[in-house]
């Protein structure tokens, strides 16, 4: 995880210079310290309101495993997200799984194929987004090629499970012929079939429909926040230009990074609202408050719930590497 971590911090290092290369530090500063706080407080809230309503979506793709409310898996889904701000590679998928597994007595494998599909909701109705915002603004064509990479996997995933559900005594007999020693066999038997139980929501119309519709809410609450931070720094950003906006942030955490999102953030950031006609130097203030934003409130919900689930800082690096 070492040599991971130090090529996520040189690749964020580098977008960090683009980011910032050609902007004046001290007019930086005393734009963010003229932000109006209106803006910012209300697009606080409702960001804590989308946490929720993830923690909602989490309970429903978690019924077929074990039915548990939004509120008692608000906290693991908390200190998922804070783990993703201090370790590379999005490892707080894997925290958050071992910590659900262990608090609810649940397998990690089957804790992590309800963070799948929740993870294919979120593509799902992030591409809803770059749809709709396409109908406003022409997409780079890199944009664009990214997006259909990501509706592609999505697509080849959701196929592979529903195969594998359908097909699962197929599979076993498949792997009864196989040279594999009994105690591998049994492995993969046993592994396959949490996955499969854990993600057979996504052939039930009404967990579908339900968590599709939750993350489509959530989606649009990203894209409010957006738009009511820029309004705090008096920038000319279109509602459905936030949406663009969006989907380009949503880019740039899946490629390799330091931990948090460092860097990459603040470059595809700037390069999406150069591309809406906001220079930098406008638009670099208003994409270092939305991230300082999320940090800093995630950092905090997240140190508050590793209290509150008696948990430590060593205990996050321990399980990303056990894991």
């Amino acid at each position: 995880m070492r040599r991971h971590l130090w090529i996520g911090v040189l690749f964020a290092l580098i977008c960090l210079y683009y980011a910032f290369r050609g902007i004046s530090l001290s007019d930086l500063g005393s734009v963010l310290l003229r932000a109006r706080p209106w803006p910012i407080l209300i697009a606080v809230t409702i960001y804590l309101f989308g946490y929720y309503l993830r923690s909602e979506r989490w309970a429903i793709l978690m019924r077929p495993i074990r039915p548990l409310s939004a509120s008692v898996l608000f906290w693991p889904l908390i200190i998922g997200f804070f783990a993703n701000n201090i370790l590379p590679l999005r490892m707080g998928e894997l925290v958050r799984a071992h910590i659900s597994g262990t608090k609810f007595k649940i397998s990690r494998t089957a804790s992590l194929g309800t963070i799948l599909l929740e993870r294919i909701c979120d593509t799902l109705s992030f591409l809803t987004t770059f749809l709709v915002a396409s109908l406003f603004y022409p997409f780079p064509r890199y944009m664009e090629k990214g997006a259909w990479l990501l509706g592609g996997a999505c697509v080849v995933v959701i196929i592979t499970l529903i195969l594998i559900r359908m097909h699962e005594l197929a599979f076993h007999r498949i792997l009864d012929r196989t040279p594999l020693s009994t105690n591998w066999k049994a492995r993969i038997r046993e592994t396959t079939g949490q996955i499969i139980h854990s993600t057979s929501g996504i052939t039930q119309p009404r967990f579908v429909v339900e968590a599709l519709l939750l993350s489509l809410v959530i989606w649009v609450i990203e894209g409010t926040i957006l738009y009511l931070i820029a309004s705090a720094f008096l920038v000319d950003l279109k509602y459905a230009g936030a949406f663009f906006f969006l989907f380009a942030l949503g880019l740039s955490v899946t490629l390799p990074q330091a931990p948090g999102y460092v860097g990459t953030y603040e470059l595809f950031g700037v390069t999406a609202l150069s591309l809406l006609g906001i220079p930098k130097a406008q638009g670099l203030p208003v994409v270092l408050a939305i991230h300082g934003i999320q940090f800093i409130l995630i950092t905090f919900l997240g140190i508050f719930g590793l209290w509150k689930e008696g948990l430590s800082f060593k205990s996050l690096t321990s399980t990303s590497e056990t894991n």
